[in-house]
């Protein structure tokens, strides 16, 4: 039997001979024809047919068994270009990076800059690499060192494309001497296009994959030492990112209201949400100068979102302030320690949310009598107010307001009249 035909073939060949010499049997041009049939049917991967399978029956089971898998399957390799990015436009980075695993030829068409426009650089895994598991620097669960290990590659992998981002996060600890973040987001903010950028959360102070520092861990010196160096590094990294991002919409950080960083700041014109957290335990150099500054240059800004730790001075447990600005629709301060708002002139504001304010005797009183009331406070500057801490206003509560909104004024105002209905409710 030679090698490489089929066993049905030798058959073939063999009973046309017989046929040949005794006259009976198949013809060649008919036992071609079967044996063209059964070669186009072992292609595919059929069933072994019967060589008196007529060729019209041999056609419709061909024509049965492509439109089955035509109405089932659809190839992706032949869809066009632009189906495909598509398509991979919804997937998350980690997932576009197993897809460049697949092929050669999506390996080369995923690295295309408009594919990572989302770059969050936490969402790379915590867990140890499967390779490098082994050693007295990984850990269970959470993994720094595998961590810094993929941040560093993906870095690497983002300056080759210099991809077109429109939404940055991260959460790194950029002062680290031994982790060298400052060094990944610099090389990302120099090989990025960020012109397009709208959405930025960038954590400077943190890396969740390395466990704190607890105070019997640290001197203070070195503490102080750290925080400060951090401060200095972070101001460098926002100068440069502010003259890329001209176009920011949102922006979430830690910050340390220096003035030359509330002056970055206010030079994002085109700002609609803005959310400032704390940095360090107290914000000693917040003023309501600051404030004003945002408010005046921020003239789209809609939500606003701040936490600041005012330190108390002579048994002053609170510092007042006041914020105006007409196009702000949301103002939420209740992470504020130390912060009272002593007037509001926000025409357009519908939701307030403020710190609910402690009542124990004796923080009850070491308070000024000097302090106002909010419900003036509200009436007067937010006519617009439809939602405070939760609870819905309605038009009529502003006139005559109904018993729910007194008891939470009475949690939320340090005035003389909530104070003292706060003793009588609590049995002070």
């Amino acid at each position: 039997m030679c090698a490489g035909k089929p066993a049905s073939a030798h058959i073939i060949r063999k009973g046309r001979k017989k046929s040949g010499k005794n006259g009976t049997g198949l013809n060649f041009s008919q036992s071609g024809q079967q044996s063209r049939s059964i070669w186009h049917q072992g292609d595919r991967k059929a069933p072994i047919m019967n060589c008196s399978l007529e060729d019209k029956e041999m056609e419709d089971l061909e024509m049965n068994m492509d439109t089955s898998e035509s109405h089932n399957h659809f190839p992706f390799h032949l869809l066009p270009d632009l189906c495909k990015f598509r398509i991979w436009s919804f997937l998350k980075q980690c997932d576009l990076g197993r897809c460049m695993l697949v092929c050669i030829e999506w390996h080369m068409k995923i690295q295309k800059p408009q594919l990572w426009n989302t770059i969050h650089f936490n969402e790379l895994p915590y867990t140890c690499l499967p390779h490098d598991r082994t050693g007295l620097v990984h850990t269970e669960g959470v993994c720094h060192h595998c961590f810094r290990k993929r941040v560093v590659s993906f870095s690497h992998f983002l300056s080759h494309i210099h991809p077109v981002v429109k939404e940055f996060q991260f959460c790194l600890d950029i002062s680290h001497p031994t982790d060298q973040f400052n060094a990944v987001v610099e090389q990302f903010l120099s090989t990025a296009d960020l012109t397009s950028l709208t959405y930025a959360d960038i954590n400077w102070k943190d890396s969740p994959s390395r466990a704190p520092l607890t105070n019997n861990q640290e001197p203070i010196q070195d503490y102080m030492y750290r925080y400060r160096r951090r401060q200095r590094m972070f101001s460098r990294l926002f100068d440069t990112f502010i003259g890329l991002a001209t176009q920011l919409t949102t922006l979430v950080m830690p910050f340390d209201w220096t003035d030359y960083n509330v002056k970055n700041v206010c030079s994002l014109t085109k700002l609609e949400n803005l959310v400032l957290v704390k940095y360090g335990v107290h914000n000693h150099t917040f003023t309501q100068d600051h404030i004003n500054k945002l408010t005046e240059s921020l003239v789209q800004l809609k939500k606003l979102l701040l936490e600041v730790w005012i330190p108390s001075y002579n048994n002053n447990n609170f510092e007042l302030f006041y914020v105006e600005s007409a196009s702000l629709i949301l103002l939420d301060v209740s992470l504020c320690r130390g912060f009272y708002i002593k007037r509001l002139n926000t025409p357009n504001l519908l939701q307030l949310r403020i710190p609910q304010r402690p009542l124990p005797m004796n923080m009850i009183q070491r308070q000024s009598p000097h302090l106002p009331c909010l419900f003036p406070v509200l009436s007067v500057g937010v006519p617009k107010l439809e939602n405070i801490n939760g609870h819905q206003l309605k038009v009529e509560d502003i006139l005559n307001p109904p018993d729910s909104l007194n008891n939470l004024l009475t949690m939320l105002c340090c005035c003389t009249r909530h104070k003292s209905r706060g003793i009588e409710m609590y049995g002070m």
